[in-house]
Parts: structure tokens; C-alpha cells; sequence
């Protein structure tokens, strides 16, 4: 039996309210088309697969039990589920809540212990560590002399993160629609810089970059101040920056390490 956006966001809410995940993200993250929701209103699980060639990529992007039907063997029959479906469709692996660009976590919160005892008793191995931190909205930073920052409404940051970061283009794309993405400009006008808010999750912030040619010279922190201005005004007091990769530069923002996901896969 199939679910819908609203009433797997209703299961959310049950079960996981800290995340405050709507309607309108699960559309996007879970109903695409080679997306597929297995279980019902009470129990359901996401597989999310990307072909790369002849390769294809799969994830267990979401697996949620409403709270009265937990320790009942639901979740582990999911599992074995998408991972049964992922195998009839050609993969060889199932990762785990990374599924780049459209994904709801890097991975599995170290803190979820149930997910947890879940993923490891399925036989999940752990391959790798992802980091989020949370940054003070008030956080303001002026950029460098001959800078300015702006609400990206054309394509020019498109063809900064085509030529520079490509594996950002979709984020950046669908920022850019929302209405969530900011640009450096220089005094000429080129774009040197762009970062993004909301794009998966309400909050978040990333992707975000600076031409590797100007990096260190304060444009990603003005980037970042922009960034929460923005989410300032829109009633958020702290941003989550998502999936870090540089934690000395937002470090020296004032963000700190807020959660720790663990990454991982199942040979199928």
C-alpha cells in the first residue's frame, strides 16, 4: 500500500517531531519519479535510486514507524523490503539518507539509537562520518571592499557552480526558484561566490562556495551573513548548515557542530 506527502508527514510528526518535516519537502524528496514509498499511513520507507551510467545507485532515504507500532518488527520488514526491491531493480548496494541532490539527512543522527540497533541488526556497515552545525542567525559579516551580495535572480551563479562545483548545480538551480539563493558579485559584476538556504529543508543552509580562485578574502562570510539575514527575516533564529564540510570557516562564524550523522550501506 501506497502513502501520499500529507500523511507521510502526519507519520513524521508522530514519530519524529523534532524534525519538522512538512508536506511540501516530502513531495520533493520522496515522491520523484524513481522514487518509491513502500508501507502505509502507520509504517513507511523510502527508496530513492540514481543511475550513473550502467550502475545503479540506491538509498534507503527515510524509514519512519508511528510510535504505537514500534518494537512490533515494522521498521526491519521495511528494510528488508526496499532492500529486496533495490536487488530486483540492479543495485548492489543500499546506502543510507545521502542521496544527493534531494536528501533529507547525510545520514543516520548518532543520537537515533533505535535507527541505530535498527540499521545494524539489517546487517548496515558504517563507511563514513557527516557533520551539520547550527549558526546564530544574527550572525552579520560585511563583504570585502568592491563586493556586494545579492538575491540571485538570473543564471550567472549557475555558470560559476557549473564551472567550478557542478555536483551543486541542482541545489543551486532550485534556490535560485525559490528565491533562497545569494551571489557575490565583484566591482565588474562577475559572480564569485553563492550560497543557498531551504532548499531540502526549511533552515538549512548549502550548498555555499567562493571561487577557488578567491577563496580566504571574506566572501564566504559575507555569503553566510546574507544567508542568515535572510532566514532572519523570515522568523528562523538559528540556521542549520547542513552537511559541512570546512569546519573551521564556519567555526570562525560562530556555527557550531549540532549533529552527527553516520553514513553506511548494505551489500545486497
Amino acid at each position: 500500500m501506497s502513502t501520499t506527502p500529507g500523511a507521510l508527514a502526519a507519520l513524521c510528526e508522530a514519530a519524529m517531531p523534532q524534525e519538522r518535516l512538512n508536506a511540501d519537502e516530502l513531495a520533493y524528496l520522496c515522491f520523484a519519479e524513481h522514487d518509491e514509498v513502500l508501507g502505509d499511513e502507520r509504517a513507511s520507507a523510502v527508496l530513492q535510486t540514481q543511475r550513473f551510467g550502467d550502475r545503479l545507485a540506491a538509498w534507503l532515504t527515510l524509514v519512519v514507524v508511528h510510535p504505537a507500532e514500534q518494537s512490533r518488527g515494522r521498521g526491519k520488514e521495511l528494510v528488508h523490503a526496499v532492500a529486496d526491491r533495490a536487488r530486483e531493480l540492479g543495485a548492489r548496494e543500499l546506502l543510507l539518507a545521502s542521496a544527493v541532490p534531494r536528501y533529507l539527512w547525510p545520514g543516520v543522527d548518532v543520537y537515533n539509537t533505535r535507527a541505530g540497533m535498527l540499521l545494524e541488526a539489517c546487517g548496515f556497515e558504517r563507511d563514513w562520518v557527516g557533520t551539520n552545525m547550527a549558526i546564530d542567525t544574527a550572525f552579520r559579516q560585511p563583504p570585502p571592499k568592491g563586493v556586494a551580495v545579492e538575491r540571485e535572480t538570473g543564471d550567472a551563479a549557475h555558470e560559476l557552480a557549473a564551472r567550478a562545483y557542478p555536483y551543486w548545480v541542482p541545489e543551486l538551480d532550485r534556490a535560485t526558484m525559490l528565491g533562497t539563493a545569494f551571489a557575490a558579485r565583484d566591482a565588474q559584476g562577475a559572480t564569485i561566490g553563492f550560497g543557498c538556504h531551504s532548499v531540502n529543508r526549511s533552515g538549512w543552509i548549502g550548498p555555499m562556495a567562493t571561487d577557488p580562485t578567491l577563496q580566504h578574502g571574506g566572501v564566504g562570510s559575507a555569503v553566510v551573513a546574507a544567508l542568515c539575514a535572510d532566514l532572519g527575516a523570515r522568523g528562523c533564529a538559528t540556521g542549520e548548515i547542513a552537511w559541512v564540510s570546512n569546519l573551521r570557516f564556519y567555526g570562525k562564524c560562530g556555527a557550531r557542530v549540532s549533529r552527527v550523522f553516520l553514513g553506511g550501506k548494505l551489500v545486497l
